[in-house]
């Protein structure tokens, strides 16, 4: 037996005679390197990925004694080992034998002595005449752990050629190309071709006003009107749904530096704010994620101009402009098209439809300002706009802005909301044209108008150019019915008409994004409530997708959060509760959004 194990380890080369390896070592090597053979001897189908290659420990006192047993009646069977291994190849990845027929037969009989000795997984065979070009598959990964290399190397730190058998282990746990396609297109990972993200719009109610207004909140108990439990539950809302993008409306300013901001950003939300002008204490805040989309404009919007005469009222609005991040390779780019997202909260005074109309108009010229800037570089942008409208669905206001168009001479002022019917009342004023004077800078189509500012200083009182441009002044349009023109004078003055239609039109293409009335029951949406009753005020409109087309560009809508009937919520003790924060409910909904090629 020893003059057996000398032989073995003269034909392995080994450098340092003096130090004898157990036999059972050198068995376990001589049972490594045939596994090795087996993938070329044996099917072509090796292991695959995630399964494991267990060889079982030889090493103990038991496993001595049955080889040695196994030894002396099959020393025949070692000498055919020894043989073989002199035809192994120890260079390529994939092993090989270069032997005769002759050793092939050897082969045959040395599957059935290791099957004998080893323990291996049960694996399908392949015969071993079928020559390798037969091969139709190929491993996918094929890995040895990093304990088992580093055992295997302790062990062989005196063996050279072992050695250079651990190097082979390792070139050999990286990637086999398979029979066909090469690595490239197995492996290839589509680039993004859209992009999914979530809106939520919240009217949160100012804690100010819910002070101001306590006749409003009568039936809620007491513990539901405190500031630090509606904003826990505020707060846990948000995190709830984790939108993408967060517009909040009545957010009161300290509230929002103090309590909201620190952990909106802390969730990884950049944010906008804009208080009301005048004395109110609160305001609109539009939010994003930063690691979803980045900020490419912003414009915070003040409705207080009283140069005007018209817009006397504190109400404001924020327009941003984003573009989508997404991952490509290890880089997190930009990529488009840009998305126009619009937050504001309009007057709620039921009777002056006429201010909300071009508080409206305010918001609609900067979004279509915005989609214009993208227009001039050649891109597309989409549009989302929330907030609190003040205005119940399928009115004169929520028609503007879902068809584009406002015939709106002779409608009384409080009807363009639909908040109250005031039709009892013996007089009521109307809206007629034009809604807002020229100095706004805002046309009729709800764009910004271009005046030449610095040729309007030179003019002067009395000047012929000044007096001509007084046709077109409102003033200067309306002749009294009972004027008595004068005697040889033609009236050619054209009337308001000429710059002042009697419709709005606007040119985003908007869609609400919920049907405003529950499935199945038919009952309607509500988003607000309180002790005067309920309605639909809270809006998200987007630029849809019209048409399947590829040029046609658009928001999908993939989603939205349910909301709730009147009846349920009185269930529930109206608004503010436990459960929901605010006398407005929560509006949330997903889009997809398709990225340029």
């Amino acid at each position: 037996m020893q003059d057996q194990s000398r032989e073995i380890k003269e034909r392995l080369k080994e450098p340092d005679p003096k130090e004898e390896e157990p036999l059972s070592t050198v068995l376990q090597e001589d049972e490594r390197l045939s596994a090795e053979v087996l993938p070329t001897s044996e099917e072509g189908e090796g292991p695959k990925m995630n399964e494991e290659v267990v060889l079982h420990d030889m090493d103990g006192d038991q496993n001595k004694r049955d080889q040695s047993s196994s030894l002396v009646d099959h020393q025949n069977v070692q000498q055919e080992v020894v043989a073989l291994l002199k035809c192994l190849n120890m260079d390529g990845s994939t092993q090989k034998t270069n032997c005769s027929e002759q050793n092939k037969s050897q082969t045959e009989v040395f599957d059935v002595s290791l099957e004998e000795n080893l323990q291996v997984p049960n694996t399908e065979r392949k015969n071993p005449s079928e020559p390798a070009s037969a091969v139709t598959e190929c491993w996918d990964d094929f890995t040895f752990s990093a304990g088992d290399l580093a055992v295997d190397r302790e062990k062989n730190s005196n063996s050279q050629s072992r050695l250079k058998s651990g190097q082979q282990l390792v070139q050999q746990t990286g990637w086999h190309f398979p029979v066909g396609p090469g690595l490239t297109q197995e492996m290839f990972c589509p680039q993004w071709t859209s992009v999914d993200f979530t809106v939520m719009s919240y009217n949160i109610l100012a804690q100010d006003l819910l002070e101001e207004n306590q006749q409003l909140y009568a039936h809620c108990p007491p513990e539901v009107l405190q500031w630090n439990y509606r904003c826990s539950l505020l707060l846990s809302e948000i995190e709830k749904w984790a939108p993408d993008i967060l517009c909040l409306q009545e957010v009161q300013e300290n509230h929002y530096h103090e309590h909201l901001y620190p952990v909106l950003s802390q969730m990884g939300y950049t944010c906008v704010y804009q208080r009301r002008t005048g004395t109110k204490t609160d305001g609109c805040a539009a939010c994003y994620r930063s690691a979803v989309f980045t900020e490419a404009g912003v414009s915070k919007l003040e409705f207080f101009r009283p140069e005007t005469g018209l817009l006397d009222r504190h109400n404001v609005g924020i327009v941003l402009l984003l573009r989508p991040l997404v991952t490509r390779g290890a880089e997190v780019k930009e990529a488009g098209p840009p998305l126009c997202v619009a937050n504001t909260h309009l007057l709620f005074n039921p009777r002056r439809g006429d201010i909300k109309l071009a508080q409206l108009a305010i918001m609609l010229a900067e979004i279509n300002a915005m989609i214009k800037s993208c227009k001039v570089r050649g891109e597309h942008c989409n549009v989302v706009f929330c907030g609190d409208f003040n205005s119940i669905p399928y009115t004169p206001l929520y028609q503007l802005l879902t068809t584009g168009e406002l015939y709106y001479q002779g409608i009384p002022k409080w009807m363009v909301s639909g908040q109250e019917d005031l039709s009892y009342k013996p007089s009521y004023h109307r809206l007629f044209a034009p809604l807002w004077p020229s100095s706004l800078g805002i046309s009729d189509t709800c764009q910004y108008t271009e005046i030449n500012t610095s040729k309007t200083n030179r003019q002067k009182s009395g000047h012929h150019e000044f007096m001509l441009q007084l046709r077109f002044c409102p003033a200067a349009c309306v002749r009294p019915q009972k004027l008595i023109l004068i005697s040889g004078v033609t009236d050619i003055t054209p009337g308001c008409a000429h710059m002042f239609k009697d419709y709005l039109m606007h040119q985003v293409d908007l869609e609400s994004v919920y049907e405003h009335v529950l499935p199945g029951s038919g009952s309607p949406e509500l988003t607000t409530l309180h002790s005067e009753g309920g309605a639909t005020v809270d809006y998200i409109f987007y630029s849809p997708k019209r048409t399947s087309t590829k040029n046609q560009m658009g928001l999908k809508l993939l989603g939205y959060l349910s909301l709730l009937s009147e009846d349920l919520l009185w269930s529930m003790n109206g608004l503010p509760n436990h459960i929901f924060p605010s006398d407005h409910l929560s509006l949330v909904a997903r889009f997809q959004m398709e990225l340029d090629n």
